[in-house]
């Protein structure tokens, strides 16, 4: 719809030279254009009214005054503009917010990714993005690049923490098996009240030998990116072959383990990186409950959200972890509660391993304490529906043992 104008002539005081009702503020709208000697505009809600002052030939000053109707709805007293300039206006600010948007994603994915512990995580800057986004000069390419080196900087600083562990690690172990051949030296020729302290200094040597092979543990499993030759391996029965080994250790507190083992839990991966996993998660379980305690073992197949897993839970009677503290444990040498615990043996370093070894199987470790107390340890691991023949199973073992 085209827009409507109308023409009048007026004189400078604003007296209309020819039909012009219902024209508001004609006098001082035509006065002011005299005065100022420029266009001035006046808007109504149905109407725009232009004045422009004019001479003619002969000399004689006039007002010329435009009368123009809005031509859509939106145009009330001229305050908004037409449906096309809307429309244009859109666009632009949508492919504006876009590109504030798309960046601003990029950190928030890459900061989850991080505080996951995945420190190689980047964001993707291209040639293009710098591009438009100012040739690298502008603040939201200065904080992408802040971040990755935030990020560079934090990685580099994990790794030669790692790097001090294991370098530590492996310097340890030549004077401990010194030492411990020193001690059977010193056996052979002591008196019997020298006994009670070489069996100290042995169990602390014993100790020390454990957290260092844990440490060095732990370092391998941060190096692997993969699994290697990965076998399909039933939980079902690596669980009943651990069982006799912590119903021994249960015993020792007259603990009781029960259990709860379905079939068909198969897993694809490193059988002896996932057996480290439920025995340090089992050890742990032990170590916390009190005497007469009760630990339960399930292994069961599961479906959630159409995913199929395989899962192994692990519950006590224990104290459980405080709230604030449950994502901390999965951090090596962390120790919840040490307040409680700290007479009570371990390093910390057990829950982390477990960890590693769940997430190099694309698997999920996850703590919940129980409303009546007690600790809930839950690893799931991707389901194997397509299990192999036992025959094939084992000729797989052999060929990858040999």
């Amino acid at each position: 719809m085209g827009t409507t104008m109308r023409v009048y002539l007026a004189t400078p005081d604003g007296q209309l030279l020819c039909d012009g009702a219902g024209l508001p503020d004609v006098r001082a709208l035509a006065a002011a254009a005299t005065e100022q000697k420029k266009r001035m505009t006046g808007n109504y809600a149905l109407f725009q009214l232009v004045a422009v002052p004019i001479t003619s030939q002969r000399g004689s000053h006039y007002v010329m005054l435009f009368k123009n109707s809005y031509s859509t709805a939106l145009q009330v007293y001229g305050l908004l503009p037409g449906y096309t300039t809307i429309a244009i206006s859109g666009v632009v600010t949508l492919f504006l917010a876009v590109l504030v948007a798309l960046p601003i994603r990029r950190l928030r994915e890459a900061a989850r990714e991080i505080s996951m512990g995945r420190l190689g995580t980047r964001v993707q800057w291209g040639m293009l993005s710098s591009r438009i986004y100012g040739f690298g000069c502008d603040d939201i390419d200065r904080l992408v690049r802040d971040f990755n080196y935030m990020a560079e900087r934090l990685q580099s600083l994990a790794e030669a923490q790692r790097l001090l562990l294991r370098d530590v690690s492996h310097e340890l172990r030549s004077p401990l098996a010194r030492m411990n051949v020193g001690l059977a030296l010193a056996r052979s020729g002591a008196s019997v009240t020298m006994h009670e302290h070489l069996d100290r200094i042995e169990t602390e040597s014993a100790r020390l030998d454990h957290l260092v092979g844990q440490i060095l543990s732990l370092s391998y499993m941060d190096t692997i990116q993969k699994i290697d030759m990965p076998g399909v391996i039933s939980l079902s029965e690596l669980v009943v072959d651990l069982l006799p080994d912590v119903q021994y250790e249960a015993a020792q507190k007259n603990s009781v383990i029960s259990t709860l083992i379905g079939e068909d839990c198969f897993v694809q991966g490193d059988e002896d990186l996932i057996r480290s996993a439920i025995e340090n998660i089992l050890r742990n379980a032990i170590r916390y409950t009190p005497v007469d305690g009760r630990i339960h073992v399930e292994v069961l197949p599961v479906e959630t959200s159409g995913e199929k897993f395989s899962v192994v839970r692990i519950s006590d009677d224990g104290p459980g972890i405080p709230e604030d503290e449950i994502e901390s444990v999965l951090e090596p040498f962390y120790r919840a509660d040490r307040a409680r615990h700290w007479q009570q043996d371990g390093f910390g370093i057990g829950l982390a391993i477990a960890d590693c070894a769940v997430n190099l199987h694309g698997g999920t470790i996850s703590i919940r304490n129980e409303p009546d107390g007690g600790l809930v340890v839950e690893m799931r691991f991707p389901l194997v529906v397509d299990v192999p023949p036992a025959s094939v199973m084992k000729e797989f073992r052999r060929n990858a043992g040999a």
